[in-house]
């Protein structure tokens, strides 16, 4: 027999009425003898013959093995999280456009992952635009708003038929969307706003529920400062976080629809925003999620570069920064960013661990979740709280700190004067919380080496360790680094090469190292040297992955 054709072939020749051994023709198409494979058409070969025609073990070094690879991690950190999304107003003027399939695929894709999702849904533009297709509100040529609504019988009933229309197409979307994800038949519903017989059939099989249902939002009026009540407009009151978890529990899909009854059962319409952000806050989300239209931030200092991380502290600087800047305020896109960076710093401070702005695109969501250098900017805690250059006050702190390493031969002894000469050098960093040292270290430039700095002295409290401490002071020094102009930084070490190499460092030889450190190498400690090029990852990347790896510092 001659070489062994791959099972493809196989299949293509069946199907065509031919085997892989006779080349005349079969019983024909259909035919079971056609679609079976004979025992004398299989040969074992060597690894190497495999390779004929076909390059298996570049099939196996695309770039799909490492994607796939590198994101097991998210996958892991991800699994039985809550996640909040917004699904914005824009992607609804028609529920079967590409641009919505595609983001809900992509949460349907992350529910199977693990992820527990709430979407909560933006339909105030819809009831917007009809409500001003038939005459309802906006008079005297005034645009209409929800305030401007007047709370009628003709208006409620227009909601609740958007609410429902809505809903439903949501429903066949979703349903269709997640029997192609798994690769089986599942079931929608039922949904407590459109009730569905269950079939005894599918009891024992995974089904994919989408629950949704304006019970679970409590509204109440909304007010002005004036006391001027709102019309249809409402403010979010309550959320039944209870039912919404056990929901989740089931693995459901949890809907919600902007919509809420107040105390006598008025029915109000509450911001979209608002409902995401308070669900996010009340379940202590993993994350909060705001899809835009595609505007992002980049930073002006870094050639333009999209932010891919921007902490909180940050981020309500720019707010107040943009406050008072007109042409953001003028530009409906600037606005409607401010508002969701607004929201998030709201969602943070109450609990949510993260925040997240990006596109609606295809794979957007998925890129952002689960790679390290994600798709859009990443809004996180303050995890750089207390680092700062050193002083020579903190110089019996940072003794005290290395001690016990210096005492165990893990790291190089340094004399109360070397360490002040670090200090005032600013060659040294400090984190400092309520006067208590949580770690150090050393970033030492060179005349002969410009663009290299040796990291040193790098210690973490002992009882910070294997909370993350380490990865955030790694991911700080390598910003001052790139600041600084260097483009690479190497350390010396004996015992902690493992951690480094996970976080980009590369064994080298002592020949790389400036002429001066070469030096002064001591050949008694043995110890190896690792570097770093902080061209090959942006240190945006970096210091994104650290605060998606970290979630707080206590």
């Amino acid at each position: 027999a001659g070489p062994a054709k791959n099972c493809r072939a196989l299949t293509e020749a069946a199907w065509q009425g031919t085997t892989a051994c006779d080349k005349g023709p079969s019983a024909g198409y259909g035919d079971p003898a056609a679609m079976q494979l004979p025992p004398e058409a299989l040969e074992i070969v060597p690894g190497e013959e495999v390779a004929v025609g076909r390059d298996s073990r570049s099939d196996l070094r695309g770039t799909w093995l490492n994607l796939f690879r590198n994101s097991a991690p998210y996958i892991a950190m991800f699994r039985n999280t809550v996640m909040v999304f917004h699904i914005p107003g824009h992607l609804l003027n028609d529920t079967r456009s590409k641009e919505l399939e595609g983001l809900l695929g992509d949460i349907t894709l992350c529910t199977l992952l693990g992820v527990k999702p709430v979407l909560v849904v933006a339909i105030e533009g819809r009831i917007l635009q009809r409500a001003a297709a038939e005459g309802l509100g906006g008079k005297g040529g005034a645009p209409v708003t929800l305030q401007s609504l007047p709370y009628e019988d003709e208006v409620l009933r227009m909601v609740k038929e958007e609410v429902g229309i809505v809903l439903a197409e949501l429903e066949g979307v979703l349903g269709r969307l997640g029997r192609y994800v798994q690769g089986r038949r599942r079931s929608v519903g039922p949904s407590p706003v459109v009730e569905k017989a269950a079939d005894a059939d599918d009891e024992d099989e995974t089904s994919f529920h989408v629950y949704a249902s304006s019970m679970l939002v409590s509204a109440a009026p909304f007010r002005t400062t004036d006391g001027v009540a709102g019309g249809l407009l409402g403010r979010v009151y309550k959320v039944d976080v209870q039912q919404i978890r056990r929901r989740l529990q089931d693995n459901d899909l949890v809907v919600l629809m902007p919509v809420g009854t107040c105390a006598g059962g008025d029915v109000r319409c509450v911001s979209s925003e608002q409902l995401a952000t308070e669900v996010a806050k009340q379940m202590k989300a993993a994350k909060l999620v705001f899809f835009t239209r595609g505007q992002h931030f980049v930073d002006t200092r870094r050639r333009g570069l999209p932010v891919a991380t921007i902490q909180v502290k940050d981020a309500s600087e720019w707010v107040k920064y943009a406050k008072e800047k007109p042409e953001i305020l003028q530009d409906e896109l600037a606005r409607e960013l401010l508002s969701y960076v607004e929201l998030l710093i709201e969602a943070l401070a109450s609990g949510t661990r993260r925040g997240h702005l990006l596109d609606s695109l295809q794979g957007s969501l998925l890129q952002e979740l689960y790679t390290t250098d994600g798709r859009g900017t990443l809004v996180s805690q303050d995890l750089y709280d207390g680092l700062r250059l050193a002083d020579a006050s903190d110089v019996s702190g940072i003794l005290h700190l290395t001690m016990p390493l210096v005492e165990r031969g893990l790291l190089k002894k340094r004399s109360g004067y070397e360490v002040e000469r670090s200090c005032s050098s600013r060659e040294m960093f400090v984190w400092k919380r309520d006067d208590q040292t949580l770690g150090c270290a050393s970033l030492e430039c060179f005349d002969d080496a410009p663009d290299m700095a040796e990291l040193g002295c790098f210690v973490v409290s002992e009882a910070c360790r294997g909370k993350g401490h380490g990865t955030v002071l790694l991911a700080y020094i390598e910003r001052v680094a790139l600041l600084q102009g260097l483009r690479t930084i190497f350390l010396l070490t004996t015992q902690t090469m493992q951690w480094f190499e996970e976080r980009g460092f590369r064994s080298t030889s002592v020949d790389k190292l400036p002429e001066c450190k070469r030096k002064s190498y001591d050949v008694t400690r043995s110890s190896k040297v690792y570097m770093k090029n902080l061209d090959e990852i942006p240190s945006s990347v970096m210091e994104r992955f650290s605060f998606v790896e970290v979630d707080t510092l206590e």
